[in-house]
């Protein structure tokens, strides 16, 4: 199921080079941003309840490989990392992807701010928006 939902977030999203554009503050880093920001990402879309759960996940062999890389994070590099992560990138990230989402006409364009409410437990589930 993950690796289909990795397949429809890259067809529709383009979410591999997005997440690729993602920067942060650390000099000659050993583990890529986009695996930490990627490893967060697999905690929310696989409903891990924190940063433990989704680190015993990264550790089962070959598990998550396509998505975080052969290269994984532990859960305290994960949070020490996310906080130096770029702003502006994420921003931009979001908006592209905010963008997309408007042109799949997912959302109505009714005016420039948009709040997206995200209901259920499975990875397709019901999605709201709200002016």
């Amino acid at each position: 199921m993950m690796s289909r939902f990795c397949r429809y977030v890259e067809k529709v999203f383009d979410f591999g080079d997005r997440v690729r554009r993602l920067r942060d503050g650390r000099q000659r880093p050993r583990i890529p941003t986009s695996a930490i920001w990627t490893s967060a990402f697999a905690m929310f879309a696989m409903r891990r309840g924190s940063l433990n759960a989704i680190e015993s996940e990264l550790r089962v062999p070959k598990r998550l490989d396509g998505l975080v890389g052969p290269v994984k994070p532990s859960a305290d590099r994960i949070g020490d990392v996310f906080c130096l992560i770029v702003p502006e990138d994420l921003r931009a990230m979001l908006c592209g992807i905010n963008h997309r989402l408007g042109r799949n006409k997912v959302f109505n364009k009714g005016g420039p701010w948009r709040f997206v409410a995200l209901d259920g437990h499975e990875f397709f589930s019901l999605s709201e928006s709200v002016l």
